[in-house]
């Protein structure tokens, strides 16, 4: 046994193989197994035309034996194989060694076989017999090698049992005796052991370096399943937290609001010096507190895939007046100019995003610049309708241009500063772009200025007759708020006190309303109201857009200003539709003035 031992490679009483040796033993097993299903034809072929070619020449007993004897080990070897073949997928140890132990045998019974001709044919025939059997044990030595050479260990053994007969018939039975056909032969049978060598080393080396192939594969396949894992995780992670947001706009809008409206009251009944100086820097505070949350907000919505575009016809240049207008409050401190030159014009677009990209680029460039001027210009082009914002400010360095638009980077302000925004408005003017369809370009020189151009493309822009609009600073008078009725609605108990004690401060009287049950009491009772400010998100049954609508029966809808924290632009579109001014939360005390000022207007 412990030839076959030998011939396997492992004893058969080993209970488990290294991997590697595994691994080429079961694929040697496989591809021996796999040519040998080919050769019985090619058996069987060969057999019949030696029956047919010799059967007059060599005595027709022995002539069939020997073909018999090479058909029947052939058959054999088959059906081994196939049994081999059954039993490989999930062979362990012990039936490996077996199976190399049949191959084994069978092979050399085949080859033996195929040898003897040289003994049933050659010893009884003429030379044109011993001729046929030389071609045929060297073309069986031709297969045995591409069959059986990869398994090295056994193969010189079937070689030696096939032509180690040739050579003792030649030499020692031969009549005469052909020493140039042993050389030959024996020659024939070196480089095939050579060959055989050489082709097993090679195919060791083809299945080492597929298992490498395949381990390293199944590893990087394995990191790639934990990595896609993590960033399943983390992309999950940041949906919830978007969707947390969006979601959550509302709500954490309603006490930032309320604060908004103390403040504005604290600052109107303050008289000391120093509790004045510490209101304006609260309201400061506040100022950098609702800029940041809104960025932050809005952000969190454009990520969570909740922003649509609501499109709607609006003048462009009455925006861009409105937005310049506010950032004179900004720069007046500086004592910096800020310039507008805007054409008449109508663009179908997305009114709210359009105007918070545009409010961003210029409130910017008012941040950056100390000195010099602020200028918004429109031009028509070929293309479309270019926005430029061109400021005299710190000037942005090539290396920062691209890197401006990432969520939270800001050139000059890498530890934080207060006061220069949260690094996020840039992000948001890109994500607005990319849903409106609007080409965003930068032209920046540090020290000189910078020169952001908004491009509207051509199939948005309509043009306007009317006069174009100039930019003035408006002066607010709440004395002509004094002793007006106002109704004001809203679920919130906070933003009632806040509300409330605001218009106190500004001489009004104030009603206030909790619920629609009590908005109906009071119309009921012939309230006469001079003013309405109400909630849009009251409770499930009715919106305050409803309210709204039924107030409008007994006053008229310019008087009614709804406020709401659902930022959502179709929603905001659909009460304006309605006749209604809408204010989203939290709303600047001056904003509030501003309007309930411009509702009073006839």
């Amino acid at each position: 046994m412990r030839l076959f031992d030998y011939i396997a490679g492992f004893s058969r009483y080993d209970q488990e193989l290294d991997p590697r040796l595994l691994s080429l033993t079961m694929e040697s097993q496989r591809v021996r197994v796999h040519q040998s299903h080919k050769a019985l034809w090619l058996v069987l072929g060969a057999g019949l035309v030696y029956l047919f070619g010799l059967w007059d020449e060599v005595p027709p007993v022995l002539l069939s034996a020997w073909i018999g004897l090479i058909l029947g080990f052939a058959v054999l070897r088959v059906l081994v194989c196939r049994r081999v073949e059954s039993k490989l997928p999930d062979a362990s140890v012990p039936v490996l060694y077996q199976n190399e132990a049949m191959l084994y045998v069978t092979s050399v019974a085949s080859t033996i076989a195929v040898g003897s001709g040289f003994w049933w044919v050659g010893l009884h025939g003429p030379d044109r017999a011993d001729f046929a059997v030389i071609m045929l044990s060297l073309i069986y030595a031709i297969g045995t090698t591409i069959n059986s050479s990869i398994h090295i260990r056994g193969f010189s053994w079937m070689l030696i049992a096939n032509l180690g007969q040739a050579l003792v018939f030649l030499v020692f039975f031969a009549e005469p005796v052909a020493l140039e056909s042993a050389a030959a032969m024996l020659a024939i049978l070196i480089l095939l052991i050579e060959f055989g060598r050489r082709n097993a080393d090679v195919f060791a080396e083809s299945i080492r370096i597929r298992d490498e192939n395949r381990e390293q594969n199944a590893k990087l396949e394995k990191d790639k399943i934990i990595i896609e894992k993590a960033l399943n995780l983390a992309r999950k992670a940041n949906e919830e937290k978007n969707r947390f947001m969006a979601a959550a706009s509302h709500d954490l809008r309603q006490p930032l609001h309320a604060m908004t409206l103390f403040l504005g009251s604290l600052r109107h009944i303050s008289t000391d010096e120093r509790m004045i100086e510490l209101v304006d820097k609260i309201d400061e505070t506040s100022t950098l507190l609702h800029e940041q949350f809104n960025s932050l907000l809005d952000l969190s919505k454009f990520d969570a895939g909740v922003v649509a575009a609501d499109l709607s016809d609006f003048r462009l240049d009455v925006l861009l007046k409105n937005i310049v207008d506010a950032a004179r409050h900004e720069a007046q401190p500086k004592n910096l100019a800020i310039h507008l030159y805007a054409t008449p014009v109508t663009v179908r677009s997305d009114m709210l995003l359009m105007e918070r990209l545009l409010r961003n680029l210029v409130m910017n460039a008012v941040r950056y610049t100390d000195r010099g001027s602020v200028s918004i210009q429109t031009r028509r082009l070929r293309q479309g309708l270019s926005v430029s914002i061109i400021d005299t400010g710190v000037g942005i360095a090539p290396e920062d241009q691209e890197k401006i638009f990432q969520d939270y980077y800001q050139v000059s302000n890498k530890a934080r500063t207060k006061g220069k925004g949260s690094g996020l408005g840039l992000a948001i003017v890109k994500r607005i772009g990319a849903l409106l369809d609007l080409k965003i370009s930068l032209k920046s020189e540090v020290g000189v200025g910078s020169h952001f151009t908004v491009l509207i493309p051509a199939r948005s822009v309509q043009e306007t007759e009317e006069p174009e609009l100039a930019g003035k600073l408006d002066v607010l008078d709440d004395t002509r708020l004094r002793d007006r009725d106002i109704l004001i609605v809203d679920d919130d108990a906070s933003i009632l006190d806040a509300m409330a004690v605001l218009l106190q401060t500004w001489g009004c009287h104030t009603i206030r309303a909790s619920s629609p049950d009590q908005v109906d009491r009071l119309m009921s009772h012939g309230e006469p109201f001079d003013l309405v400010l109400l909630d849009d998100m009251l409770d499930d049954r009715l919106s305050g857009l409803d309210i709204a609508n039924k107030l409008a029966a007994i006053m008229p809808r310019r008087r009614i200003i709804m406020a709401t924290g659902n930022a959502n632009s179709a929603r905001i579109t659909e009460i304006r539709n309605a006749g209604f001014k809408v204010l989203i939360k939290p709303v600047e005390y001056t904003v509030l003035l501003k309007n309930l000022l411009e509702a009073l207007e006839d």
